[in-house]
């Protein structure tokens, strides 16, 4: 299936003067490139994720520049849209835009905000709450100015574990988990709090990670910048 998706592409796209790099085999579960084409001035069309399922966009020194779309089939659509991409490149039109931490460090030193956090810490935390099943979470990008409203979990946001992290200017996770339990077709599912502050409070301070608390969200607040 690996190799089919690879033929597909190599088959399927004018490359230009993009040249099409070697894909490592797929190693367990784990996300890995399956297509590459990479240009002399460092930029780079990437397929990631899976055969059956992943994601594409433009990369300049291994920093993401565009959009990322995903993808389930490589069918008619997506094949245009992967091609609309590659023609952007050849065309020259990532040649002088500002990768992400260029765009991070302009508006640090707009908004005069100091870093709260690290990778690593970041890290460390994310790879933590992962863990804990249907827990909510809400953040806010450095790079979108419209702070989000509702929660939703680590397990539906297919991005977290794997956004730069120097994006995030502040995480918020809820004290309570809500979760439903099924009592029949025709009744109304149950709904339960588990209480989950002491198990977030016990992570956070394992690793020395400062925290507010939010009491209008009832969460815990960690702030990337402030």
């Amino acid at each position: 299936m690996e190799q089919n998706l690879q033929k597909t592409l190599l088959t399927s796209l004018n490359h230009h003067s993009g040249q099409s790099q070697p894909v490592s085999s797929q190693q367990g579960d784990q996300s890995s490139i399956q297509f590459q084409l990479v240009w002399k001035s460092g930029i780079a069309f990437t397929v990631k994720g899976w055969p059956h399922f992943g994601w594409f966009y433009v990369e300049k020194d291994k920093q993401i520049v565009s959009s990322a779309f995903d993808y389930r089939k490589i069918d008619e659509r997506t094949i245009s849209v992967m091609q609309h991409m590659i023609d952007e490149i050849e065309a020259g039109k990532y040649n002088h835009k500002k990768k992400p931490k260029d765009k991070i460090r302009d508006i640090i030193q707009a908004r005069q905000l100091a870093p709260c956090m690290n990778n690593t810490k970041w890290s460390e935390l994310i790879g933590e709450i992962s863990k804990i099943e249907a827990l909510p979470i809400k953040y806010k990008k450095l790079t979108v100015d419209i702070e989000p409203s509702e929660f939703w979990t680590v397990d539906g946001d297919e991005f977290f574990g794997s956004m730069e992290s120097a994006l995030i200017e502040w995480l918020k996770i809820p004290c309570v988990i809500g979760k439903s339990e099924y009592q029949g077709q025709l009744i109304p599912p149950k709904i339960s709090e588990v209480k989950v502050r002491a198990e977030i409070e016990s992570i956070l301070k394992r690793y020395s990670i400062n925290y507010e608390y939010d009491e209008m969200d009832n969460s815990l607040v960690v702030y990337g910048y402030r």
